[in-house]
């Protein structure tokens, strides 16, 4: 009598009668084995599988063992940790860094009106073209608000300083006269006038708030009385004030150890 190496079956030698009881057995272990075995289009619902973890990763292949395919898919499961099972990116960890805003290239933001007019999708070019050419017209002008909120511009080549949109500025300046005469004075436009480097002689006008010669005065006496003559230095801010028509020597001779008060003008 003679065993089968897998499962035991008896196999009777060629000269040992053959038992019927024999071949029962042999009959329900065979099928026993059989209902264990999945079939190759059937359900593997009760099938259990002995599998561990691969080392590495590793893709799966058709036709390989159920086996080897478990252990691959649970090395990528154990790599990805709590994001395999939670479905959140930042779980994940080693991210890539992506740039605030979203944007990965900041060389491609259009963020001017040329990058605008650079672009060729239907629809951009006629408007921001109309857009570029209103600001050459502009020849360098720019737009934009005070600290205090009021719109203005700014002027071209200069410092960012918005000058807000006025006819004009009035203010009064209080100015020391020499005790003895004095054919002019001087008022310090820095200390009144901001943008003092952006005008000339020809944007100011002045007259006296408290003396007797009245009457606003520009440069050369054009327009308005010339009572009072002007000169204005744009570099330093200082204005200088002459009181050439008055007919005592010496101009300011009236006004002698006093504080006078002007009232000046700028038209932009």
């Amino acid at each position: 009598m003679q065993l089968t190496p897998n499962y035991r079956l008896r196999k009777p030698d060629g000269t040992d009668p053959v038992d019927v009881q024999d071949l029962n057995d042999n009959m329900d272990v065979l099928d026993a084995e059989v209902a264990k075995k999945a079939e190759k289009t059937g359900a593997a619902t009760d099938m259990v599988v002995a599998f561990k973890q691969e080392e590495k990763r590793e893709q799966l292949e058709s036709g390989e063992k159920l086996s080897l395919s478990l252990g691959k898919i649970k090395k990528w499961f154990a790599d990805l940790k709590k994001v395999a099972f939670s479905g959140d990116y930042a779980d994940l960890t080693g991210k890539p860094a992506i740039p605030a805003g979203g944007i990965a290239d900041a060389s491609k933001i259009i963020d001017d009106i040329d990058d605008i007019a650079a672009n060729t999708q239907a629809g951009y070019m006629a408007g921001a073209l109309a857009l570029k050419k209103v600001n050459s017209d502009l020849a360098g002008y720019k737009f934009g608000t005070t600290s205090d909120g009021k719109p203005g511009y700014i002027m071209p080549g200069g410092a960012d300083t918005v000058i807000p949109f006025k006819s004009h500025t009035i203010f009064d300046a209080s100015v020391s006269v020499g005790s003895s005469d004095a054919s002019s004075v001087t008022v310090p436009l820095t200390k009144y006038y901001p943008n003092y480097s952006k005008i000339t002689a020809a944007n100011i006008f002045v007259k006296y708030k408290n003396g007797t010669l009245m009457g606003y005065a520009k440069t050369g006496g054009s327009s308005f009385s010339s009572v009072l003559g002007l000169s204005y230095n744009n570099s330093t801010g200082n204005l200088t004030i002459s009181n050439a028509g008055n007919n005592t020597a010496g101009g300011f001779y009236y006004y002698r150890g006093s504080t006078q008060v002007f009232t000046i003008c700028i038209v932009p």
